[in-house]
């Protein structure tokens, strides 16, 4: 019932789906106190939407996940309007199309060569052996950073991640990306100095290498270059979204295909299909299930008042299941047309929309 409903039991975020049927019918917005503070909970199509276009009643100020944080780490998920576009613009260049195209064929290799290590051994975990090490090398390859750093950097992404529901988590996480991220800023931005360039002459893919990290590092914003610590928080934040995401999205749907193995067999019979399954996927299984916004004034929605600066949990994987939008919204239907299935907001929507949503 939606009474007893718990946006952090165990049991809810294993399998949330009953949960969220229950919410969308009777409670729309429904109001926890398990937590240390009272937790609203969104999970209508329209209502999620709503919020995650609104960035002036919505705010990002208190971060994203369900605890308050008022901890300015320079992460975009930290920022609000103008400043967020800003930074956002900053940032965009290496997650355009064109940019990412040219990390395609190398990303394309490094998963060929992981499915040449597993089909020798004739049995393989696909989210261990396959899913998560093939995201961290794609990242890798978009900062600009060499292997070497894969396992660490595996590691602080799980990290903070776990971090967003349970701060204290974190902590030892981000305190090793943070001396990661100095010592690497420092290194690059020495070397700018000691090769004396001409103020016209950019040093990213010359002096210092190609890719994300030596942008931020070593590119101006606004006149300025970005302090080490907001490096972190960009770095950091794109571990979150780009790392766990990705290897999650990949598993499930996999396991989706072969739940129902006429999907996989129809699926390789058609293979201009997977472009629905891939976004079928994430309608069914977002990787997010949701994310936290702060209003900045009192809010009436359903009946129910939330308080100024409360903390409001967006639940994307309710609102790709509303069947005011989706028909058999319950059902994983392969051959969905793409036009229905992207309304999903497994990305988000609006001015937040996942950045690297292409790399995706």
């Amino acid at each position: 019932m939606p009474e007893d409903y718990d946006p952090i039991d165990p049991d809810v975020i294993e399998s949330p789906w009953s949960a969220y049927a229950e919410l969308r019918k009777a409670c729309p917005v429904h109001r926890s106190e398990s937590l240390e503070h009272p937790l609203y909970s969104l999970s209508r199509h329209a209502d999620v939407k709503a919020m995650l276009i609104d960035p002036e009643l919505w705010s990002n100020r208190y971060g994203p996940g369900i605890s308050y944080s008022d901890q300015n780490t320079g992460s975009l998920q930290r920022f609000d309007p103008p400043e967020h576009g800003r930074r956002r613009r900053f940032a965009r260049d290496p997650f355009l199309p064109r940019a990412v195209e040219v990390n395609h064929n190398a990303i394309r290799d490094v998963a060929g060569a992981l499915l040449d290590e597993l089909v020798p051994q004739g049995r393989a975990e696909l989210h261990d052996d396959f899913a998560a090490p093939l995201p961290i090398t794609a990242f890798c390859a978009v900062l600009g950073l060499d292997e070497a750093n894969h396992d660490d950097l595996k590691r602080w992404a799980e990290e903070l991640t776990l971090g967003m529901t349970v701060p204290d988590r974190a902590e030892k996480g981000w305190d090793e990306l943070r001396t990661f991220t100095r010592s690497e800023v420092e290194r690059r931005r020495r070397a700018v100095a000691d090769a004396e360039l001409d103020p016209d002459q950019d040093p990213v893919g010359t002096v210092v290498p190609d890719g994300l990290f030596s942008h931020l590092a070593c590119h101006r914003l606004d006149g300025e270059l970005l302090d080490a610590d907001e490096v972190t928080g960009m770095v950091s934040m794109m571990l979150v979204a780009g790392h766990e995401t990705t290897a999650s999205f990949l598993s499930n749907c996999v396991w989706r295909l072969l739940e129902d193995r006429t999907r996989w067999e129809r699926l390789r019979r058609e293979p201009d299909l997977v472009p629905n399954a891939l976004e079928e996927s994430l309608r069914f299984d977002p990787p997010v299930l949701g994310i936290c916004r702060t209003n900045t004034r009192e809010v009436a929605m359903h009946d129910v008042t939330i308080p100024e600066d409360s903390k409001v949990l967006s639940l994307m994987g309710a609102a790709n299941r509303d069947a005011a939008l989706f028909d058999r919204p319950d059902e994983f239907v392969l051959d969905r047309p793409l036009i229905d299935t992207r309304r999903h907001v497994a990305f988000g929507w609006g001015p937040h929309f996942c950045l690297g949503a292409h790399l995706a």
